[in-house]
């Protein structure tokens, strides 16, 4: 776990001491002003008594006491600029994180009817400078740059392709990304009784099934693409070390804490929400008459719309729009974690986490209120390791008004949804030194019928990478394409979506910094809904056609040869062959119908 927690780990340890002493900058360049200061003193003090003698010995020395105390003024000069110096170098710290990465990409057969294949390179510069004072306050700054622009592309501004040159800033999608982005950026203050972090920042917990902050290279396969970043006020706290300490105990070990987190979204999203309909004309005397839909208040109704009006453009929106709280979406969080790293166990040595996790997200215009449960566990027994994280999300909103999602038809409120969605991940591995083996199983469940008052499917986070295929690329390309634009809240985007996998894998390291790795991927469909998912004879839910043959999405296998060398540089080698059934609309979404799928991938990173 990063991000959400790590404030936790690397500054809640330090809240039980209300007085803190910041421990002494050591480096050579410290201890070469601190001798210099003192070289410096005792030239101040000898020159002090020889012009306070000069000046007691007789009349006539007016020049060479003059002398001496220039010389003793540009002394002190010296000694307060050195001593400047050394508590600028003592009290602040600069630190630089980050990474660039290039990936190449290679699919010979991913697309129906591609001559050649699809082959591609992407890019990325992330920069996280960190500026601290002691190990009581920091700043922290996220800059990304060229975010997975295309190698190569001009976005057609050539008027001769053969000359071209000047590669533009093109996605993916064939749309313009920001060459330089200030993504986050937020600061962090220590307090007698915890520590506060305010700002743009980012948000993981537990496996990342949740919240993901899309940072570093921690998957097996593939890369990070997305993050979840929140504008958060949280505070986070070690109860039981603070009472141990108001009560005089020196025994403030318990590694227990508390979060409190306020995040605040200011959604006012270019359709417009209404939550009932109007009909012009309708007279005040008639059953069907909304005193809302009449706005020069004559009796008679003069407005007409639907439950949505979705030809909102940006310009529309009313001068005070950022002012309305109607509108924000608004979470309150609370997180209770235990984190015992060290200790002694089931009669042996290792770690053992334990967290669990509330959200409380509601907006009032559309009369969200919605919660989310997640618990996290991470256990280390010698070298048997257990991982797992379990989520749900449950409450009421009228405000998933994408295309395809409600019934415009229904004249109550077709908007009205109820949420039951459920995710999970487990984990257990053996670990050691040259080779580690995992058994992986998760969950993310789906929604037969998007359209009725029941929303019961979410992807997991797309940065929870399962694979270099299934996920990443077939099903992704599947929902965006059958989802369309209008629905993009409800693609994949590469995360695990209505199913539930076996994901095994092992690792070998033959030599120090060389890891060879093997996994297997199968993956089974959950909620058929006849569009995304086709059904087949025996599912328990209602399609309109039932002509899939498979019980299974698909089967997966993947290889990879990763190496660090100097440090900070990572190579990757990565390929894989998958085969999606008939369960999947393939030649729908442009995919290759006979559902075989192969990619070779390749990474050069540098980390510091």
């Amino acid at each position: 776990m990063s991000s959400f927690v790590a404030v936790l780990w690397a500054w809640s340890a330090m809240a039980a001491d209300p007085a803190p002493t910041p421990p002494p900058v050591e480096g050579p360049s410290t201890e070469a002003l601190q001798a210099e200061i003192q070289a410096l003193r005792r030239q101040i003090e000898v020159l002090t008594v020889r012009s306070g003698g000069a000046a007691a010995l007789a009349e006539g020395h007016e020049a060479e006491l003059a002398a001496l105390e220039a010389e003793l003024a540009a002394l002190r000069a010296d000694l307060a600029a050195v001593s400047a110096a050394s508590i600028v170098e003592e009290n602040l710290t600069f630190d630089l994180e980050g990474d660039f990465r290039t990936r190449a990409y290679a699919f010979p057969n991913l697309f129906l009817d591609q001559d050649g294949g699809a082959r591609y390179m992407q890019s990325r510069l992330r920069l996280r400078p960190i500026v601290s004072y002691k190990d009581l306050a920091k700043v922290v700054v996220q800059v990304d740059a060229m975010e997975d622009v295309v190698w190569g592309d001009n976005a057609s501004l050539a008027s001769t392709s053969l000359f071209a040159g000047d590669p533009s800033y093109t996605g993916v999608t064939g749309t313009e990304v920001p060459s330089i982005q200030l993504t986050r950026a937020w600061m962090e203050a220590r307090v007698p009784v915890g520590v506060i972090r305010a700002g743009r920042q980012e948000s993981h917990w537990g496996l990342g099934l949740l919240a993901n902050d899309g940072l570093g290279f921690d998957d097996t396969f593939g890369e990070n693409h997305y993050n979840t970043t929140f504008d958060r006020v949280l505070f986070a706290t070690r109860p039981v070390a603070i009472a141990q300490a108001a009560m005089g105990k020196n025994d403030s070990d318990v590694p227990f804490y508390l979060v409190f987190a306020v995040d605040r979204l200011v959604e006012d999203p270019l359709f417009q929400y209404y939550g009932f309909k109007c009909e012009a004309g309708v007279l005040e005397s008639d059953p069907d008459y909304n005193p809302d839909c009449d706005t020069d208040g004559d009796g008679v109704t003069d407005v007409d719309h639907s439950f949505v009006d979705e030809s909102r453009t940006g310009d529309q929106r009313t001068q005070d729009w950022w002012a309305d709280s109607e509108d924000d979406v608004v979470e309150l969080v609370w997180a209770a974690i235990y984190r015992g790293q060290d200790i002694h166990y089931l009669g042996g040595p290792g770690d053992f986490t334990f967290g669990t996790y509330f959200i409380n997200r509601y907006q009032n215009e559309t009369d969200s209120n919605v919660w989310i449960v997640d618990a996290y566990l991470d256990a280390k027994w010698r070298s048997l390791v257990v991982q797992f994280e379990g989520l749900g999300i449950f409450g009421g909103t009228s405000a998933i008004a994408l295309q395809g999602s409600y019934d415009p038809t229904d004249d109550t409120d077709p908007l009205a949804k109820t949420a039951n969605i459920w995710g999970y991940v487990g984990r257990v591995g053996y670990q050691r030194a040259d080779w580690s083996a995992w058994m992986e199983h998760g969950y993310a469940s789906g929604d037969n019928y998007t359209a009725d008052a029941d929303f019961t499917g979410r992807p997991l986070a797309p940065d929870h990478n399962v694979g270099l295929i299934m996920y990443e690329e077939v099903i992704a390309r599947v929902t965006a394409q059958l989802w369309s634009e209008g629905a993009a809240g409800l693609w994949s985007q590469g995360g695990v979506y209505n199913s539930r996998y076996f994901f095994p894998n092992v690792r070998y390291s033959p030599i120090d910094n060389w890891d060879v790795i093997l996994a297997g991927l199968v993956a089974f469909p959950d909620k058929p809904d006849g569009a995304i998912i086709r059904c087949k004879d025996g599912d328990n839910v209602d399609c309109a056609q039932y002509d899939a043959t498979s019980a299974m999405l698909g089967w997966e296998i993947d290889a990879a040869l990763k190496h660090r060398w100097h440090e900070h540089v990572l190579f990757s080698l990565e390929s894989g062959f998958a085969h999606a059934t008939d369960r999947l609309p393939l030649e729908q979404a442009g995919l290759n119908p006979e559902g075989n799928f192969f990619t070779l991938q390749s990474r050069l990173a540098y980390e510091f």
